[in-house]
């Protein structure tokens, strides 16, 4: 399953990085391939919590907790925010991480 993130992340990459550069003359598209595996962040933040002993505070986070729209605009408002730091345009980054993070729908049969 995680290497079809790869997989789907890197399609989706190179056809928006082309439309990208065509039009801006800039191509983010590898935010998109970082950004595929955000959903599955919800597998690190369990065993997390489970190691530091938080779990008594909330209920024990599982796979799929994540996979949502909001945990989605979170992840991409936060990338886009870091990115910032280090010189990127804002709407570049959370553009592309938006697309990154919600590859994800697409691949939900």
């Amino acid at each position: 399953m995680l290497f079809e993130h790869l997989i789907y992340s890197t399609a989706i990459a190179i056809i928006a990085g082309m439309l990208w550069f065509k039009r801006t003359g800039r191509d983010p598209s590898w935010i998109i391939i970082a950004s595929a595996y955000a959903p599955d962040f919800d597998l690190v933040a369990g065993e997390l919590l489970k190691k530091l002993d938080m779990n008594i505070l909330t209920t024990p986070i599982r796979h799929g907790d994540f996979h949502n729209i909001a945990f989605l605009l979170l992840f991409a408002t936060v990338a886009a925010l870091v990115l910032r730091l280090a010189g990127m345009r804002l709407g570049d980054s959370f553009l592309f991480a938006d697309i990154g993070g919600g590859r994800w729908f697409l691949e939900m049969r």
